[in-house]
């Protein structure tokens, strides 16, 4: 039998159709519409918890975040070239770090499991916390100089919790943060993450100066607790994308979108090279100078902190109001005033005060510049696999910051202090160029 249609005839699946046929259709049950992607269930959209209150949550978890890692690049190469280690030593010991940079690897199965009851990222982040914490009370036991073996052991042991923690960290503060609050998110967040690396660099070297080792470790371990407090309060939103599966095929498939591709193989080391190699040699250029333990500590430790959080948060504000182009140039005009800044204490001119203001300028632009390349990150993440995407990019960081501090070191014998810093200099500036002409035919956007 044909039914034919009239122009006021309802649609066969309409549950208010009057015509018997279309009534009895009506009545049929539709087969469901296969999933877009079948790996992953898709919940209702979740409800946020206030803005000032998933500020200071991001805030307080970034400003432990980095205190191991930084550490371990930072206060202890210092310790153990002031104590007489060779630099190629140092040098190897600080591939321990690749357990912590690799953390990308591990963003699947953050983004795979977690508890439902008490959050899926806050229960990664509480135990791991607490994992951290115990791994540090055992380093406070070592000597550092004397152990070297032990030394390894225990500092992988504090690094390997610490990647599981990172890696949760970053898929909360993606999924806690709008698209339109991402450039102040992400310069709180790069403000805590540098007052984070500050402790475990700069303050730890002015305690370690001042009383010790083992007192500092605990300081460091003690410092943990803070977001663990946080963390009893907080509520993770559930209703978030979560894969059925760990999700490894992720890795890959990331680099499927060219945008994506191009900011992590190409703009993010252009950024890096150069400001990461005049990190790696700045420990060893300042003892090379006279510097005491408790001067560095104090420059790098007391206004340092303050000057990153700063320029962190003001570039956060400038990306949200002119853009991605506007703060890339100012950050690559402060990184060419930091770097080329300390040429005259490279070349053993004692000027003291131009070199601390070389530093703090120095130490603002990683902060801005972390900023913006932290915004990109959240940009091109995909929000059920937060920890993995998120963490990939950064850990791209991660890795050329432990590839320079060890290659650095072993350069200083071969091309000098002046050579290198230049070196610095030029690369920083051409991978500016780099980025401003990427930032400016980019058109922002997911990533997808």
């Amino acid at each position: 039998m044909v039914v034919r249609p009239t122009a006021r005839a309802a649609p066969r699946w309409d549950h208010r159709a009057t015509d018997p046929i279309d009534a009895k259709a009506a009545s049929m049950t539709l087969p469901a519409p296969e999933p877009l992607t079948p790996e992953l269930a898709t919940p209702p959209a979740p409800e946020l918890p206030s803005r000032t209150w998933r500020f200071t949550v991001i805030g307080v978890l970034y400003l432990v975040t980095d205190i191991g890692f930084a550490f371990f690049l930072g206060a202890l190469t210092t310790i153990l070239l002031n104590g007489g280690m060779p630099p190629a030593t140092v040098g190897a010991i600080s591939l321990v770090g690749l357990v912590y940079v690799l953390r990308f690897a591990i963003g699947p199965i953050v983004d795979r499991y977690g508890s439902v009851r008490f959050g899926h990222y806050r229960s990664w982040i509480v135990v791991t916390q607490l994992l951290v914490i115990g791994a540090l009370l055992w380093l406070a036991t070592i000597d550092p100089l004397a152990s070297p073996g032990l030394l390894v052991l225990a500092l992988a042991a504090v690094l390997v919790p610490s990647a599981f923690h990172d890696a949760a960290v970053n898929g909360l503060a993606v999924r806690l943060l709008a698209p339109r609050e991402r450039g102040i998110g992400n310069g709180i967040q790069v403000g805590a993450a540098t007052i984070s690396a500050v402790i475990g660099t700069g303050l730890a070297l002015i305690v370690y100066d001042a009383i010790g080792w083992t007192p500092t470790v605990l300081l460091l371990a003690a410092l943990f607790v803070l977001p663990l407090v946080v963390m009893a309060f907080f509520h993770e939103a559930g209703g978030f994308t979560v894969p059925r599966r760990v999700p490894w095929e992720a890795l890959p498939g990331f680099f499927r979108s060219r945008r994506r591709a191009v900011f992590v193989v190409l703009i993010v080391p252009a950024l890096c090279l150069g400001p990461y190699l005049v990190t790696a040699i700045q420990s060893a250029m300042l003892l090379d100078a006279g510097w005491s333990l408790s001067r560095i500590g104090v420059v790098l430790g007391t206004v340092s902190p303050i000057a990153g959080l700063l320029g962190g948060l003001v570039v956060g504000w400038l990306i949200s109001r002119f853009g991605r182009l506007v703060p890339l140039l100012a950050v690559g005009a402060l990184y060419a005033v930091g770097i080329f800044g300390l040429l005259p204490l490279a070349m053993g001119v004692a000027w003291d005060t131009p070199a601390t203001v070389a530093l703090v300028v120095l130490y603002l632009s990683y902060a801005s510049a972390g900023v913006w390349v932290y915004t990109i990150a959240m940009d091109n993440t995909r929000p059920e696999l937060a920890a993995t995407d998120f963490s990939l990019q950064i850990g791209v960081i991660g890795l050329l910051r432990l590839g320079l501090n060890s290659g650095g070191l072993a350069l200083i014998a071969v091309a000098g202090f002046p050579l290198l810093v230049t070196l610095a200099g030029l690369l920083t500036v051409a991978g500016v160029t780099v980025a401003a002409f990427w930032a400016r035919g980019d058109r922002g956007g997911t990533g997808s």
